[in-house]
């Protein structure tokens, strides 16, 4: 029970550090949602050009995607137009940092580790489009994928921008607490239950005495993040105690950029939306900028004399009131998301008449990002009146009259996903 005691108070002293800038984050990320219009955001991506790889890479850096989510939303940009280049700079740029994340970084490391860190994506997704504008190709595969549209995304978001202001803040937070809360919940307590148990488990100074500081430990990093499915801001926490058992700031940064830029689920979906060519272009822009930002950095610290201590950077300027109080919030939201997915998962689905339902087995789903999208799509075609989706099992019931199912399958394909079953 010691042990156990430990772990828990451990993993509770890591969530209380996290949760204000956590939920300052969270703020700033429904804030954009509820006004940056993203269809006029991809309209200026079209061009096949160095300076549609930096648009990309603008776009990217602060909205708050994970490696999962960033993924129909970069294909829908795609297939509305924006350019390979662009695309990749977007896919390769988001997911490694956010306002959410930034915030939070800056709670464990300070601001070296927060500067550093979206300029750090910033530049390996211009990289990384740069990359396939010069060497990459259209694939069979990527013009089967453009061959669709997404009519009822952008009708979406045109209803969006005629809403009322208190409209788009509920709409904002809606999406801060309840969509992006919910995309990274998991995975928020998996990355602080790892943090602590590696703070317990692993010796001070372990990694230093083992790997070394340099590029073998980098190394290390990187082969361990790139699979790994890991949000940004997740990664921050197994970043910071890492640090503290021996690992240089650069081989914590390698790991902080190649675990949220992509794991294998990601992998398999570039590759079937725009080729080997691209998927290979995609992971050694991330692989090789992620090493020669980690040696960086590891040089800068050394040479500008800068000493950083994470995990102890802002104690004293959070008070306790503010870091439970926060914590608390964040709970409750957090409660309230895996209590729904245990209602679910236990009811019987929603659906109307029988007679009229139709099942569809849709590929490619990963998160509620992806939930959301396939339902929007789906509700857009012509009859449907309620649409139930499992994310674990893929599953989708769709009510309706006079539903056409090639439509439903079309609908399943603009929003960047695949029917693998229609009955």
């Amino acid at each position: 029970m010691t042990l156990l005691s430990s772990f828990l108070i451990e993993a509770l002293k890591l969530f209380v550090e996290m949760a204000p800038y956590l939920t300052l984050g969270f703020i700033l990320a429904g804030l954009m949602h509820a006004f940056v219009p993203r269809k006029t955001v991809a309209r200026h991506l079209g061009d096949e050009s160095v300076a549609s790889a930096v648009k990309g890479a603008v776009v990217g850096v602060p909205l708050p995607l994970c490696s999962c989510g960033v993924i129909p939303t970069g294909i829908g940009m795609r297939k509305r137009g924006a350019s390979r280049a662009a695309t990749v700079s977007f896919l390769i740029s988001t997911p490694q940092t956010g306002v959410d994340s930034i915030i939070v970084t800056y709670g464990f490391f300070g601001w070296i580790f927060a500067i550093f860190r979206p300029i750090a994506a910033f530049i390996s997704g211009i990289a990384g489009g740069i990359a396939v504008l010069l060497f990459g190709k259209n694939s069979a595969v990527d013009e089967h994928w453009m061959k669709y549209h997404q009519p009822a995304e952008d009708a979406l978001q045109d209803q969006r921008e005629k809403l009322s202001l208190g409209r788009k803040l509920i709409e904002g937070g809606r999406f801060a607490f309840i969509d992006l809360f919910g995309d990274i919940a998991l995975w928020l307590v998996i990355g602080i239950l790892i943090a602590a148990a590696i703070s317990l488990a692993v010796p001070q100074d372990f990694f230093s005495e083992t790997v070394g500081q340099g590029l073998p430990a980098m190394l290390l990093m990187m082969l361990f993040g790139l699979p790994l499915y890991v949000c940004s801001t997740a990664s921050v926490p197994i970043a910071a105690v890492l640090m503290t058992k021996g690992i240089s700031a650069g081989a914590a940064f390698v790991f902080l950029m190649t675990g949220p830029a992509t794991n294998a689920a990601t992998m398999v979906i570039i590759l079937r939306a725009m080729g080997s060519r691209v998927l290979a272009l995609y992971l050694g822009s991330i692989a090789v900028l992620a090493l020669l930002f980690g040696l960086g950095l590891d040089y800068l610290t050394a040479a500008m004399g800068w000493t950083i201590h994470p995990l102890m950077h802002h104690e004293h300027a959070i008070s306790l009131w503010t870091g439970y109080g926060s914590a608390l919030l964040l709970t409750v939201f957090m409660l309230r998301h895996f209590g729904r997915k245990l209602m679910k998962k236990f009811s019987p689905a929603v659906s109307g008449s029988s007679r009229t339902a139709i099942e569809l087995t849709v590929e490619g789903m990963h998160c509620s990002h992806c939930v959301k999208a396939v339902g929007d799509s789906l509700k857009s075609v012509a009859g449907v009146s309620n649409v139930d989706i499992s994310l674990e099992t893929g599953k989708v019931i769709v009510n309706g009259e006079g539903v056409d199912k090639q439509a439903l399958a079309e609908a399943v394909a603009s929003a960047g996903y695949k029917v693998t079953k229609l009955s």
